[in-house]
């Protein structure tokens, strides 16, 4: 898969990312939110079997995988984030992911992406929906979310279980819907 911005591009992982990618998820605020990133990679190699399964998806459409795709700068390739979709295992519906690395966040970067991303998975698939799932304690990316379109439906509190890369015993759900033509 590949998209092409004005200057970034949504392109497959390739194992030259690891590295960047082993710094990155080490950040405190993608550590944070995201720590299962950080625990599954504690050297950049072992993010080469994930990024040659990535390899092996890179035709597929199938927006119910869970993949994940790298945001790198148009000039010069370098990576500076991560957006993805798949099936949100508790509830069964496609969510979608991203972050940003520090040096990169507010600068436009990941609306960019995350619009161009969910425009992807409108075109290439007849759901109706996808969704956000977002810690209450991470307010930027709430920010970004609804900059982004996606609509807060409400806060949820699970009870009996604890959803994956929370800090706060709650989180934000939010959706975006497939424009009517």
């Amino acid at each position: 898969m590949r998209i092409e911005l004005n200057d970034i591009i949504i392109r497959d992982f390739e194992r030259k990312d690891a590295g960047i990618l082993h710094r990155i998820v080490r950040e405190k605020e993608i550590l944070r939110f995201m720590k299962d990133w950080f625990e599954n990679a504690p050297k950049p190699e072992n993010f080469y079997g994930f990024i040659d399964w990535l390899q092996t998806q890179k035709e597929s459409t199938d927006i119910y995988e869970n993949k994940r795709y790298a945001i790198v700068l148009k000039e010069t390739d370098q990576l500076i984030g991560m957006v993805g979709m798949g099936l949100e295992d508790t509830l069964n519906e496609v969510e979608v992911a991203y972050f940003m690395t520090e040096q990169y966040q507010r600068k436009g970067y990941t609306k960019r992406a995350v619009n161009a991303f969910v425009d992807w998975c409108f075109q290439v698939s007849d759901i109706p929906y996808l969704i956000l799932t977002i810690d209450c304690a991470n307010i930027p990316s709430c920010r970004l979310a609804e900059k982004c379109g996606f609509e807060l439906f409400e806060k949820r509190t699970p009870v009996g279980h604890i959803q994956p890369n929370m800090k706060s015993d709650s989180y934000y759900y939010y959706r975006i819907y497939r424009e009517l033509a």
